[in-house]
């Protein structure tokens, strides 16, 4: 019986979107996929983000990603991060989502520019990072920063 890929489901228990495997939330979230989802208690002196405080958050973090590649010295095609430190929209959307121990924010953040990314016409972030200028790129994450915002102020 040939391979021919059809045991694997199209989208794994495991598969953690943004974050790849090897990163800190990747690995977290394939382990608890595989051990039976058990999860660890968060501190009690934490809480949870209410749905406006998540849309400020989500909003911070692509101000954050939006400001390491503000400078056109400091974006870059077709990688994530290049050796010299550019980085790409979703480069640094990953970088500054390192600093979160949600990972979930990230990923709306992400999905937010993909929102945006769709509107114009590409298929998702890589590709219009590729495809675009400096300045549209800002101008995306700009856009996805007054959804988030707006999301926020409406609940």
């Amino acid at each position: 019986m040939p391979f021919d890929g059809t045991y694997f489901p199209a989208t794994a228990p495991y598969d953690t979107g943004l974050f790849p495997l090897w990163s800190r939330h990747g690995c977290r979230l394939w382990f608890q996929a595989r051990l039976g989802g058990k999860t660890t208690a968060a501190p009690t002196m934490l809480r949870a983000p209410t749905p406006a405080e998540r849309g400020l958050v989500v909003a911070d973090l692509l101000r954050d990603a939006r400001g390491l590649i503000a400078d056109p010295k400091d974006w870059t095609r077709r990688t994530y991060r290049s050796f010299g430190g550019q980085r790409c929209a979703v480069g640094a959307l990953r970088a500054a989502g390192k600093r979160l121990d949600d990972p979930t924010i990230a990923w709306a953040a992400h999905s937010m520019l993909i929102d945006v990314a769709r509107s114009r016409g590409f298929t998702n972030v890589e590709t219009m990072n590729d495809r675009s200028s400096h300045a549209a790129v800002m101008a995306a994450f700009d856009q996805a920063i007054r959804v988030a915002e707006r999301g926020a102020l409406s609940r």
